[in-house]
């Protein structure tokens, strides 16, 4: 669902541009922008993957080892879910607007 509004929205925004760059409707720009977003999110989630944890654990009390050890692995967990979860969008909007253009394309 949430993928879909994804593709509804950069669609929208991509006939905008189009309206602005041309001064006429088009569609040109909508699933060459729907493709470009999901690529955008898919490298999106894999950098947010293959990061340090370091670099998104901000803390300035004291700790131990175990304290560190459990906060490391619980923070690389949270960070791996959240890069999960944005690969996952971008495959499901790359995939979705293929198949919405491949309908589309035999509708038409």
């Amino acid at each position: 669902m949430v993928s879909l509004c994804v593709i509804v929205i950069v669609a929208v925004l991509s006939i905008v541009y189009g309206f602005i760059a041309h001064r006429a409707f088009t569609v040109d720009y909508v699933f060459d922008a729907n493709f470009f977003a999901g690529f955008a999110m898919i490298v999106c989630g894999i950098v947010i993957m293959f990061l340090p944890s370091a670099i998104f654990a901000k803390s300035s009390s004291p700790l131990d080892r175990f304290t560190y050890v459990e906060r490391s692995f619980d923070s690389r967990e949270k960070r791996q879910r959240i890069a999960r979860l944005v690969l996952w969008l971008g495959l499901f909007v790359t995939v979705l607007a293929g198949l919405i253009q491949l309908l589309l394309a035999f509708i038409i």
